[in-house]
């Protein structure tokens, strides 16, 4: 009688703990908060764009996967990143490398810390390229 009352204990305690292998959500929360797009380079033409910390700002909501994006820059600059907009996010784990899908689109890879989040364009989960671009966000 003892060891079906330790295995129900243990089965609820399994229970109660979630039991899951499924982090996608943990994933997602390294990049979940506000960040400022503040440097783009790269591309064919080789920019090196700094903008204004606030002007383009990328919000990510970790909890229902969206990403709400502001974009204010009024230069003429080759690229800023996406458009205003929302879009949907998710991040692809391959090995010791995380990659930025935005709207079920492999964007490129991503590397984050504290204060920066790196996004580089020529780095995807099938290869690297040459000609993307490098965005630099801060929080």
């Amino acid at each position: 009688m003892k060891v079906y009352g330790i295995m129900l204990f243990l089965g609820l305690i399994f229970v109660f703990n979630g039991c899951s292998t499924d982090n996608t959500h943990e994933k997602n929360d390294m990049v979940s908060g506000t960040w400022s797009l503040i440097n783009v380079s790269g591309g064919f033409a080789g920019i090196d764009v700094d903008f204004e910390k606030g002007k383009i700002v990328w919000k990510f909501n970790a909890k229902v996967g969206s990403l709400i994006v502001a974009n204010n820059d009024g230069s003429n600059a080759i690229y800023n990143g996406l458009p205003t907009g929302t879009y949907t996010y998710s991040i692809l784990q391959e090995k010791d490398q995380y990659y930025l899908q935005i709207n079920d689109k492999e964007i490129g890879g991503i590397v984050v810390d504290k204060s920066h989040l790196v996004l580089d364009q020529n780095k995807t989960s099938i290869g690297s390229g040459a000609d993307g671009f490098v965005m630099v966000l801060a929080r």
